[in-house]
Protein backbone atom coordinates (compact mmCIF):
# COMPACT_ATOMS: atom_id res chain seq x y z
CA UNK A 1 0.00 0.00 0.00
CA UNK A 2 3.01 2.34 0.11
CA UNK A 3 2.78 3.01 -3.61
CA UNK A 4 -0.97 3.73 -3.34
CA UNK A 5 -0.34 6.18 -0.49
CA UNK A 6 2.33 7.94 -2.53
CA UNK A 7 0.03 8.21 -5.51
CA UNK A 8 -2.87 9.48 -3.36
CA UNK A 9 -0.66 12.03 -1.58
CA UNK A 10 0.80 13.22 -4.87
CA UNK A 11 -2.65 13.61 -6.40
CA UNK A 12 -4.02 15.51 -3.38
CA UNK A 13 -1.01 17.85 -3.26
CA UNK A 14 -1.20 18.45 -7.02
CA UNK A 15 -4.92 19.21 -6.91
CA UNK A 16 -4.46 21.48 -3.87
CA UNK A 17 -1.61 23.41 -5.48
CA UNK A 18 -3.51 23.85 -8.75
CA UNK A 19 -6.70 24.99 -7.00
CA UNK A 20 -4.76 27.29 -4.64
CA UNK A 21 -2.94 28.91 -7.56
CA UNK A 22 -6.21 29.29 -9.42
CA UNK A 23 -7.84 30.88 -6.35
CA UNK A 24 -4.89 33.25 -5.89
CA UNK A 25 -4.95 34.45 -9.49
CA UNK A 26 -8.74 34.73 -9.44
CA UNK A 27 -8.62 36.93 -6.28
CA UNK A 28 -5.90 39.06 -7.77
CA UNK A 29 -7.92 39.45 -10.96
CA UNK A 30 -11.01 40.44 -8.96
CA UNK A 31 -9.00 42.99 -6.96
CA UNK A 32 -7.54 44.55 -10.09
CA UNK A 33 -10.97 44.71 -11.70
CA UNK A 34 -12.48 46.25 -8.54
CA UNK A 35 -9.72 48.87 -8.42
CA UNK A 36 -10.21 49.71 -12.09
CA UNK A 37 -13.97 50.05 -11.57
CA UNK A 38 -13.46 52.44 -8.66
CA UNK A 39 -10.99 54.59 -10.61
CA UNK A 40 -13.30 54.60 -13.64
CA UNK A 41 -16.28 55.66 -11.50
CA UNK A 42 -14.19 58.42 -9.97
CA UNK A 43 -13.10 59.60 -13.38
CA UNK A 44 -16.67 59.77 -14.68
CA UNK A 45 -17.93 61.49 -11.53
CA UNK A 46 -15.01 63.94 -11.56
CA UNK A 47 -15.66 64.86 -15.19
CA UNK A 48 -19.35 65.50 -14.53
CA UNK A 49 -18.80 67.48 -11.32
CA UNK A 50 -15.92 69.50 -12.80
CA UNK A 51 -18.05 70.73 -15.73
CA UNK A 52 -21.10 71.36 -13.56
CA UNK A 53 -19.26 73.28 -10.84
CA UNK A 54 -17.25 75.31 -13.37
CA UNK A 55 -20.43 76.28 -15.24
CA UNK A 56 -22.28 77.32 -12.03
CA UNK A 57 -19.21 79.25 -10.83
CA UNK A 58 -18.97 81.13 -14.09
CA UNK A 59 -22.66 82.09 -14.19
CA UNK A 60 -23.76 82.36 -10.55
CA UNK A 61 -20.56 82.85 -8.64
CA UNK A 62 -18.52 81.05 -6.04
CA UNK A 63 -21.24 80.59 -3.43
CA UNK A 64 -23.59 78.92 -5.88
CA UNK A 65 -20.81 76.58 -6.98
CA UNK A 66 -19.93 75.62 -3.38
CA UNK A 67 -23.61 75.12 -2.62
CA UNK A 68 -23.81 72.75 -5.63
CA UNK A 69 -20.86 70.74 -4.28
CA UNK A 70 -22.46 70.57 -0.85
CA UNK A 71 -25.75 69.35 -2.33
CA UNK A 72 -24.12 66.37 -4.12
CA UNK A 73 -25.47 63.14 -2.54
CA UNK A 74 -23.38 59.97 -2.91
CA UNK A 75 -25.17 56.71 -3.82
CA UNK A 76 -22.96 54.99 -1.29
CA UNK A 77 -21.90 55.83 2.23
CA UNK A 78 -18.37 54.96 1.22
CA UNK A 79 -18.20 57.85 -1.33
CA UNK A 80 -17.78 61.52 -0.20
CA UNK A 81 -17.63 64.79 -2.20
CA UNK A 82 -16.39 68.16 -0.76
CA UNK A 83 -14.73 71.46 -1.74
CA UNK A 84 -11.08 71.99 -0.75
CA UNK A 85 -8.77 74.88 -1.53
CA UNK A 86 -5.14 74.66 -2.47
CA UNK A 87 -3.84 75.14 1.08
CA UNK A 88 -6.11 72.44 2.50
CA UNK A 89 -5.09 70.06 -0.29
CA UNK A 90 -1.45 70.59 0.61
CA UNK A 91 -2.06 69.79 4.28
CA UNK A 92 -4.18 66.66 3.54
CA UNK A 93 -2.81 63.43 4.97
CA UNK A 94 -2.90 60.41 2.65
CA UNK A 95 -5.00 57.57 4.06
CA UNK A 96 -4.23 54.08 2.76
CA UNK A 97 -7.83 52.85 2.96
CA UNK A 98 -9.19 55.83 0.97
CA UNK A 99 -9.09 56.48 -2.76
CA UNK A 100 -8.83 60.25 -3.55
CA UNK A 101 -9.66 62.00 -6.81
CA UNK A 102 -9.12 65.79 -6.97
CA UNK A 103 -10.96 67.76 -9.68
CA UNK A 104 -9.47 71.24 -10.26
CA UNK A 105 -11.98 74.07 -10.91
CA UNK A 106 -10.50 76.70 -13.28
CA UNK A 107 -12.13 80.08 -14.07
CA UNK A 108 -10.43 82.11 -16.74
CA UNK A 109 -7.36 79.90 -16.55
CA UNK A 110 -7.03 80.37 -12.75
CA UNK A 111 -7.51 77.40 -10.39
CA UNK A 112 -10.03 78.48 -7.78
CA UNK A 113 -9.99 75.22 -5.78
CA UNK A 114 -10.65 71.53 -6.00
CA UNK A 115 -13.61 69.18 -5.72
CA UNK A 116 -12.37 66.23 -3.66
CA UNK A 117 -13.91 62.82 -4.30
CA UNK A 118 -12.94 60.21 -1.69
CA UNK A 119 -14.11 56.65 -1.36
CA UNK A 120 -13.33 54.09 1.37
CA UNK A 121 -11.66 50.79 0.46
CA UNK A 122 -13.46 48.84 3.22
CA UNK A 123 -15.92 47.42 0.72
CA UNK A 124 -12.98 46.33 -1.40
CA UNK A 125 -11.36 44.62 1.60
CA UNK A 126 -14.63 42.94 2.56
CA UNK A 127 -15.13 41.73 -0.96
CA UNK A 128 -11.56 40.49 -1.11
CA UNK A 129 -11.93 38.67 2.23
CA UNK A 130 -15.19 37.07 1.11
CA UNK A 131 -13.69 35.99 -2.20
CA UNK A 132 -10.61 34.60 -0.46
CA UNK A 133 -12.63 32.60 2.08
CA UNK A 134 -14.88 31.30 -0.69
CA UNK A 135 -11.84 30.25 -2.72
CA UNK A 136 -10.20 28.54 0.28
CA UNK A 137 -13.37 26.62 1.10
CA UNK A 138 -13.79 25.51 -2.50
CA UNK A 139 -10.11 24.49 -2.64
CA UNK A 140 -10.44 22.43 0.56
CA UNK A 141 -13.63 20.77 -0.67
CA UNK A 142 -12.05 19.98 -4.03
CA UNK A 143 -8.88 18.66 -2.34
CA UNK A 144 -10.91 16.49 0.05
CA UNK A 145 -13.03 15.16 -2.81
CA UNK A 146 -9.92 14.44 -4.86
CA UNK A 147 -8.32 12.74 -1.83
CA UNK A 148 -11.33 10.52 -1.17
CA UNK A 149 -11.77 9.63 -4.83
CA UNK A 150 -8.06 8.98 -5.34
CA UNK A 151 -7.96 6.91 -2.13
CA UNK A 152 -10.82 4.68 -3.28
CA UNK A 153 -9.48 4.33 -6.81
CA UNK A 154 -5.87 3.98 -5.67
CA UNK A 155 -6.65 1.27 -3.14
CA UNK A 156 -8.97 -0.58 -5.51
CA UNK A 157 -6.96 -0.35 -8.73
CA UNK A 158 -3.39 -0.04 -7.38
CA UNK A 159 -3.06 -0.91 -3.70
CA UNK A 160 -4.89 -4.26 -3.58
CA UNK A 161 -3.47 -5.58 -6.88
CA UNK A 162 0.05 -4.60 -5.85
CA UNK A 163 -0.40 -6.40 -2.52
CA UNK A 164 -1.58 -9.50 -4.39
CA UNK A 165 1.42 -9.30 -6.72
CA UNK A 166 3.80 -8.93 -3.75
CA UNK A 167 2.17 -11.87 -1.97
CA UNK A 168 2.39 -13.96 -5.14
CA UNK A 169 6.07 -13.05 -5.55
CA UNK A 170 6.73 -14.13 -1.95
CA UNK A 171 4.95 -17.44 -2.52
CA UNK A 172 6.97 -17.99 -5.69
CA UNK A 173 10.13 -17.31 -3.71
CA UNK A 174 8.97 -19.89 -1.15
CA UNK A 175 8.44 -22.46 -3.92
CA UNK A 176 4.65 -22.22 -4.36
CA UNK A 177 4.02 -21.90 -8.10
CA UNK A 178 0.71 -23.76 -8.22
CA UNK A 179 -2.10 -21.38 -7.27
CA UNK A 180 -2.78 -18.79 -10.04
CA UNK A 181 -3.13 -15.07 -9.35
CA UNK A 182 -6.54 -13.66 -10.38
CA UNK A 183 -6.54 -9.90 -11.13
CA UNK A 184 -9.33 -8.83 -13.49
CA UNK A 185 -7.81 -5.58 -14.76
CA UNK A 186 -7.08 -4.72 -18.38
CA UNK A 187 -4.06 -2.58 -17.63
CA UNK A 188 -0.35 -2.97 -16.93
CA UNK A 189 -1.02 -4.57 -13.53
CA UNK A 190 -3.36 -7.11 -15.12
CA UNK A 191 -0.75 -7.85 -17.80
CA UNK A 192 1.87 -8.28 -15.07
CA UNK A 193 -0.39 -10.75 -13.24
CA UNK A 194 -0.96 -12.69 -16.48
CA UNK A 195 2.76 -12.84 -17.19
CA UNK A 196 3.44 -13.92 -13.59
CA UNK A 197 0.91 -16.77 -13.95
CA UNK A 198 2.54 -17.80 -17.22
CA UNK A 199 5.95 -17.69 -15.54
CA UNK A 200 4.65 -19.91 -12.70
CA UNK A 201 3.30 -22.36 -15.25
CA UNK A 202 6.67 -22.51 -16.99
CA UNK A 203 8.43 -22.88 -13.62
CA UNK A 204 6.10 -25.74 -12.67
CA UNK A 205 6.75 -27.48 -15.98
CA UNK A 206 10.49 -26.97 -15.59
CA UNK A 207 10.38 -28.22 -12.01
CA UNK A 208 8.41 -31.29 -13.06
CA UNK A 209 10.84 -32.01 -15.89
CA UNK A 210 13.82 -31.44 -13.60
CA UNK A 211 12.40 -33.71 -10.90
CA UNK A 212 11.63 -36.38 -13.47
CA UNK A 213 15.11 -36.10 -14.94
CA UNK A 214 16.68 -36.20 -11.47
CA UNK A 215 14.66 -39.27 -10.50
CA UNK A 216 15.57 -40.91 -13.78
CA UNK A 217 19.25 -40.19 -13.26
CA UNK A 218 19.15 -41.45 -9.67
CA UNK A 219 17.35 -44.57 -10.81
CA UNK A 220 19.91 -45.08 -13.59
CA UNK A 221 22.81 -44.62 -11.16
CA UNK A 222 21.24 -47.05 -8.72
CA UNK A 223 20.66 -49.57 -11.49
CA UNK A 224 24.26 -49.21 -12.66
CA UNK A 225 25.50 -49.75 -9.13
CA UNK A 226 23.18 -52.71 -8.81
CA UNK A 227 24.48 -54.13 -12.10
CA UNK A 228 28.07 -53.70 -10.92
CA UNK A 229 27.28 -55.51 -7.67
CA UNK A 230 25.57 -58.31 -9.58
CA UNK A 231 28.53 -58.59 -11.97
CA UNK A 232 30.93 -58.93 -9.06
CA UNK A 233 28.75 -61.49 -7.31
CA UNK A 234 28.26 -63.30 -10.63
CA UNK A 235 31.99 -63.73 -11.12
CA UNK A 236 32.34 -65.00 -7.56
CA UNK A 237 29.40 -67.38 -8.01
CA UNK A 238 30.81 -68.70 -11.28
CA UNK A 239 34.12 -69.50 -9.67
CA UNK A 240 32.49 -71.17 -6.69
CA UNK A 241 30.13 -73.19 -8.91
CA UNK A 242 32.95 -74.47 -11.09
CA UNK A 243 35.08 -75.39 -8.09
CA UNK A 244 32.20 -77.24 -6.38
CA UNK A 245 30.92 -79.03 -9.50
CA UNK A 246 33.59 -81.74 -9.75
CA UNK A 247 33.76 -82.77 -6.06
CA UNK A 248 29.98 -82.76 -5.83
CA UNK A 249 29.79 -85.07 -8.87
CA UNK A 250 32.27 -87.48 -7.29
CA UNK A 251 30.47 -87.42 -3.96
CA UNK A 252 27.09 -88.03 -5.67
CA UNK A 253 28.48 -90.98 -7.61
CA UNK A 254 29.95 -92.55 -4.45
CA UNK A 255 26.72 -92.03 -2.54
CA UNK A 256 24.67 -93.68 -5.31
CA UNK A 257 27.10 -96.64 -5.38
CA UNK A 258 26.70 -97.15 -1.65
CA UNK A 259 22.94 -96.77 -1.80
CA UNK A 260 22.64 -99.37 -4.60
CA UNK A 261 25.01 -101.93 -3.00
CA UNK A 262 22.85 -104.72 -1.59
CA UNK A 263 25.72 -106.08 0.44
CA UNK A 264 25.75 -102.97 2.61
CA UNK A 265 23.44 -102.88 5.61
CA UNK A 266 20.12 -101.08 5.12
CA UNK A 267 20.84 -98.22 7.51
CA UNK A 268 24.00 -97.38 5.60
CA UNK A 269 22.18 -97.48 2.25
CA UNK A 270 19.46 -95.17 3.64
CA UNK A 271 22.09 -92.76 4.90
CA UNK A 272 23.82 -92.85 1.49
CA UNK A 273 20.49 -92.12 -0.23
CA UNK A 274 19.91 -89.13 2.05
CA UNK A 275 23.43 -87.91 1.27
CA UNK A 276 22.70 -88.27 -2.46
CA UNK A 277 19.48 -86.26 -2.13
CA UNK A 278 21.31 -83.45 -0.36
CA UNK A 279 24.05 -83.52 -2.99
CA UNK A 280 21.34 -83.21 -5.68
CA UNK A 281 20.05 -80.20 -3.82
CA UNK A 282 23.52 -78.68 -3.66
CA UNK A 283 23.91 -79.43 -7.38
CA UNK A 284 20.68 -77.54 -8.09
CA UNK A 285 22.03 -74.56 -6.18
CA UNK A 286 25.30 -74.78 -8.12
CA UNK A 287 23.32 -74.86 -11.38
CA UNK A 288 21.50 -71.72 -10.28
CA UNK A 289 24.84 -70.10 -9.52
CA UNK A 290 26.05 -70.92 -13.02
CA UNK A 291 22.85 -69.57 -14.56
CA UNK A 292 23.21 -66.45 -12.46
CA UNK A 293 26.84 -66.02 -13.48
CA UNK A 294 26.01 -66.38 -17.18
CA UNK A 295 23.11 -63.92 -16.83
CA UNK A 296 25.42 -61.19 -15.53
CA UNK A 297 27.84 -61.22 -18.42
CA UNK A 298 27.97 -62.69 -21.89
CA UNK A 299 25.16 -65.14 -22.56
CA UNK A 300 26.23 -68.57 -23.83
CA UNK A 301 26.31 -68.72 -27.63
CA UNK A 302 23.69 -71.45 -27.84
CA UNK A 303 20.71 -69.65 -26.27
CA UNK A 304 21.65 -66.39 -27.96
CA UNK A 305 21.57 -68.03 -31.38
CA UNK A 306 18.23 -69.66 -30.64
CA UNK A 307 16.40 -66.38 -30.16
CA UNK A 308 13.36 -66.02 -32.37
CA UNK A 309 9.70 -65.04 -32.14
CA UNK A 310 8.74 -66.32 -28.69
CA UNK A 311 5.08 -67.29 -28.24
CA UNK A 312 4.44 -65.77 -24.81
CA UNK A 313 0.99 -67.42 -24.59
CA UNK A 314 2.45 -70.89 -25.15
CA UNK A 315 5.25 -70.17 -22.66
CA UNK A 316 2.71 -69.05 -20.05
CA UNK A 317 0.55 -72.14 -20.61
CA UNK A 318 3.54 -74.50 -20.28
CA UNK A 319 4.74 -72.75 -17.14
CA UNK A 320 1.27 -72.82 -15.56
CA UNK A 321 0.95 -76.54 -16.38
CA UNK A 322 4.32 -77.30 -14.74
CA UNK A 323 3.35 -75.49 -11.53
CA UNK A 324 -0.30 -76.56 -11.40
CA UNK A 325 0.30 -79.26 -8.71
CA UNK A 326 2.07 -76.73 -6.46
CA UNK A 327 -0.77 -74.22 -6.97
CA UNK A 328 -3.47 -76.82 -6.23
CA UNK A 329 -1.63 -77.81 -3.06
CA UNK A 330 -1.92 -74.19 -1.86
CA UNK A 331 -5.57 -73.86 -3.05
CA UNK A 332 -4.62 -71.43 -5.81
CA UNK A 333 -5.74 -71.05 -9.43
CA UNK A 334 -3.46 -69.79 -12.21
CA UNK A 335 -5.40 -67.59 -14.69
CA UNK A 336 -3.94 -66.49 -18.02
CA UNK A 337 -5.29 -63.26 -19.53
CA UNK A 338 -4.06 -62.20 -22.96
CA UNK A 339 -4.81 -59.86 -25.85
CA UNK A 340 -6.54 -61.04 -29.00
CA UNK A 341 -3.18 -61.23 -30.76
CA UNK A 342 -0.55 -62.05 -28.13
CA UNK A 343 2.83 -60.49 -28.93
CA UNK A 344 5.77 -62.66 -29.98
CA UNK A 345 8.94 -60.74 -29.10
CA UNK A 346 12.35 -61.92 -30.31
CA UNK A 347 13.59 -63.96 -27.33
CA UNK A 348 14.93 -67.29 -26.18
CA UNK A 349 11.79 -69.21 -25.22
CA UNK A 350 13.59 -71.44 -22.69
CA UNK A 351 15.06 -68.48 -20.85
CA UNK A 352 11.78 -66.55 -20.84
CA UNK A 353 10.07 -69.68 -19.48
CA UNK A 354 12.70 -69.84 -16.74
CA UNK A 355 11.91 -66.21 -15.87
CA UNK A 356 8.17 -66.86 -15.82
CA UNK A 357 8.54 -70.02 -13.72
CA UNK A 358 10.60 -68.12 -11.12
CA UNK A 359 7.99 -65.37 -10.95
CA UNK A 360 5.12 -67.89 -10.67
CA UNK A 361 6.88 -69.83 -7.91
CA UNK A 362 7.42 -66.62 -5.94
CA UNK A 363 3.76 -65.63 -6.47
CA UNK A 364 2.55 -69.04 -5.26
CA UNK A 365 4.81 -68.91 -2.19
CA UNK A 366 3.66 -65.35 -1.41
CA UNK A 367 -0.03 -66.39 -1.47
CA UNK A 368 -0.77 -67.56 2.06
CA UNK A 369 -4.52 -67.88 1.52
CA UNK A 370 -6.74 -69.38 -1.20
CA UNK A 371 -7.03 -67.21 -4.26
CA UNK A 372 -5.49 -66.90 -7.69
CA UNK A 373 -2.39 -65.88 -9.57
CA UNK A 374 -3.01 -63.94 -12.80
CA UNK A 375 -0.67 -64.00 -15.78
CA UNK A 376 -1.36 -61.11 -18.22
CA UNK A 377 0.10 -60.86 -21.72
CA UNK A 378 -0.11 -57.77 -23.94
CA UNK A 379 1.68 -54.83 -25.54
CA UNK A 380 2.56 -51.57 -23.77
CA UNK A 381 3.75 -48.20 -25.05
CA UNK A 382 5.97 -46.90 -22.28
CA UNK A 383 9.28 -45.23 -21.66
CA UNK A 384 12.05 -47.65 -20.57
CA UNK A 385 14.48 -46.86 -17.73
CA UNK A 386 17.40 -44.63 -18.59
CA UNK A 387 19.90 -47.51 -18.68
CA UNK A 388 17.81 -49.53 -21.19
CA UNK A 389 19.08 -48.48 -24.61
CA UNK A 390 18.11 -48.07 -27.27
CA UNK A 391 14.33 -47.71 -26.76
CA UNK A 392 12.12 -49.42 -29.33
CA UNK A 393 9.64 -47.07 -31.04
CA UNK A 394 6.30 -48.01 -32.56
CA UNK A 395 4.53 -46.41 -35.52
CA UNK A 396 2.94 -43.88 -33.13
CA UNK A 397 6.36 -42.62 -32.10
CA UNK A 398 6.16 -44.14 -28.60
CA UNK A 399 8.47 -46.90 -27.28
CA UNK A 400 6.63 -50.26 -27.64
CA UNK A 401 7.31 -53.43 -25.66
CA UNK A 402 5.71 -56.82 -25.09
CA UNK A 403 4.64 -57.23 -21.47
CA UNK A 404 3.97 -60.34 -19.42
CA UNK A 405 2.82 -59.73 -15.85
CA UNK A 406 2.41 -62.06 -12.86
CA UNK A 407 0.03 -60.75 -10.18
CA UNK A 408 -0.69 -62.48 -6.88
CA UNK A 409 -3.04 -61.78 -3.97
CA UNK A 410 -0.46 -62.41 -1.30
CA UNK A 411 0.95 -60.43 1.59
CA UNK A 412 2.90 -58.02 -0.63
CA UNK A 413 6.46 -56.76 -0.26
CA UNK A 414 7.52 -54.42 2.52
CA UNK A 415 8.70 -50.99 1.22
CA UNK A 416 12.08 -51.36 2.92
CA UNK A 417 12.60 -54.75 1.22
CA UNK A 418 11.48 -53.74 -2.28
CA UNK A 419 14.78 -52.10 -3.40
CA UNK A 420 16.71 -55.29 -2.59
CA UNK A 421 14.58 -58.01 -4.20
CA UNK A 422 16.88 -58.40 -7.23
CA UNK A 423 20.04 -58.69 -5.15
CA UNK A 424 21.63 -62.18 -5.29
CA UNK A 425 21.18 -64.39 -2.22
CA UNK A 426 18.60 -62.02 -0.76
CA UNK A 427 15.34 -63.78 0.15
CA UNK A 428 12.41 -63.36 2.52
CA UNK A 429 11.40 -67.02 2.34
CA UNK A 430 11.79 -69.42 5.21
CA UNK A 431 15.07 -71.30 5.59
CA UNK A 432 15.26 -74.11 3.07
CA UNK A 433 12.64 -72.66 0.69
CA UNK A 434 14.88 -70.54 -1.52
CA UNK A 435 18.44 -69.47 -2.30
CA UNK A 436 17.73 -65.84 -3.22
CA UNK A 437 18.92 -66.35 -6.79
CA UNK A 438 15.62 -66.78 -8.67
CA UNK A 439 14.83 -63.08 -9.16
CA UNK A 440 18.50 -62.25 -9.78
CA UNK A 441 18.68 -64.83 -12.58
CA UNK A 442 15.36 -63.60 -14.03
CA UNK A 443 16.57 -60.01 -13.87
CA UNK A 444 19.77 -60.86 -15.71
CA UNK A 445 17.95 -62.83 -18.44
CA UNK A 446 15.48 -60.02 -19.09
CA UNK A 447 18.19 -57.36 -19.22
CA UNK A 448 20.17 -59.51 -21.69
CA UNK A 449 17.06 -59.44 -23.88
CA UNK A 450 17.04 -55.63 -23.85
CA UNK A 451 14.11 -55.40 -21.41
CA UNK A 452 13.50 -54.78 -17.74
CA UNK A 453 11.29 -55.84 -14.82
CA UNK A 454 8.96 -53.51 -12.92
CA UNK A 455 7.48 -54.30 -9.51
CA UNK A 456 4.35 -52.88 -7.90
CA UNK A 457 3.36 -54.09 -4.44
CA UNK A 458 0.93 -53.18 -1.69
CA UNK A 459 0.95 -54.71 1.73
CA UNK A 460 -1.75 -57.39 2.30
CA UNK A 461 -3.07 -56.86 -1.25
CA UNK A 462 -0.43 -58.53 -3.38
CA UNK A 463 2.38 -57.84 -5.81
CA UNK A 464 2.69 -57.56 -9.59
CA UNK A 465 5.91 -58.33 -11.49
CA UNK A 466 5.86 -56.99 -15.08
CA UNK A 467 8.44 -58.19 -17.63
CA UNK A 468 8.99 -55.85 -20.60
CA UNK A 469 10.60 -57.29 -23.76
CA UNK A 470 11.39 -55.30 -26.93
CA UNK A 471 9.40 -56.07 -30.08
CA UNK A 472 12.23 -55.24 -32.48
CA UNK A 473 14.96 -57.67 -33.53
CA UNK A 474 17.31 -54.74 -34.11
CA UNK A 475 17.68 -54.31 -30.35
CA UNK A 476 19.19 -57.79 -30.04
CA UNK A 477 21.78 -57.40 -32.79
Amino acid sequence: MKLARKLILSMVISVTVVLAANAYYRVRRELDAFEQDMEQDHAVLAQVLGRAVSAVWATNGRDAALQLVAQVRSPSEMLHVRWVDAETLKRRVKVKDLLFTDVPISIGGVVMGFVEISESRKFEHAYTRSTLIHSIVLTLIAAATAGILSTVLGVWFVGRPIEQLVDKARRIGAGDVGSPLVIRQRDEIGELATEMNAMCLRLAETRYALNAETEERLRAVEQLRHADRLATVGKLASGIAHELGTPLGVALMRANMIASNESVVRDVRDAARIVGEQIDRITGIVRQLLDFARGRGTVAPGPQQRRGPANLLAIAQRSAGMLQPLAVKRLLAIDIVHAENPPEPPANAEQIQQVLVNLLVNAIHASERPGKVTVSIGVAETRPPADVTPPVFSETGQPQYAIISVKDEGIGIAPEVLPRIFEPFFTTKHVGEGTGLGLSVAYGIVREHGGWIEVASERNKGSCFSVYLPLDFAVLV
